[in-house]
């Protein structure tokens, strides 16, 4: 009686356990995400003039502060993403995003890495083509003798190592 009564409650609590876990789920997967701050993601975009390699929102910069800064008046004034890029491109030019237009002399920047690896690609097929393949030959007697001398010195030597503790 006692086994069948803990038996029960096991069941109870896996249940309810697994119920549990189901709405969880559910709920994390239906809600909705968070509206990004729409000033970190422009200040993502936009490079530091003084860092060089970072963007606006990692620079410690004066003049990333500043940028920053901007950018947040400009998204209180309601100003559209493209505005706010285009007010900074205006200023410092297609330097100033992290992510460079795929236009005119910008083009470069994505197009020389893509030709950098198929030249790098084809320079690795052509090698791998030209390797001169194995001879399928034996090895001449006297070789293969003082190979097998050697296996055979090499083995006694392991041997002998078991031996002694």
């Amino acid at each position: 009686m006692a086994e069948a009564r803990w038996r029960r409650g096991s069941l109870a609590v896996a249940i309810t356990v697994i119920g549990l876990l189901a709405v969880t789920v559910v709920t994390l997967l239906t809600a909705a995400a968070p509206a990004p701050d729409r000033v970190q993601e422009l200040s993502e975009r936009l490079r530091c003039p003084v860092c060089k390699s970072v963007s606006i929102a990692e620079s410690p910069s004066e003049t990333a502060a500043a940028m920053r800064q901007a950018v947040t008046e400009q998204v209180a004034a309601g100003r559209t993403d493209e505005e706010i890029v285009d007010y900074f491109r205006a200023r410092y030019g297609d330097w100033a995003l992290l992510d460079p237009p795929r236009r005119g002399t910008t083009l470069l920047v994505w197009l020389v890495p893509l030709g950098a690896a198929a030249v790098g690609a084809l320079l690795v097929m052509t090698r791998v083509r030209r390797r001169p393949e194995m001879p399928d030959e034996e090895l001449p007697a006297a070789t293969r003798e003082r190979l097998d001398a050697a296996v055979d010195r090499v083995r006694a030597d392991l041997r002998s190592g078991e031996d002694e503790p």
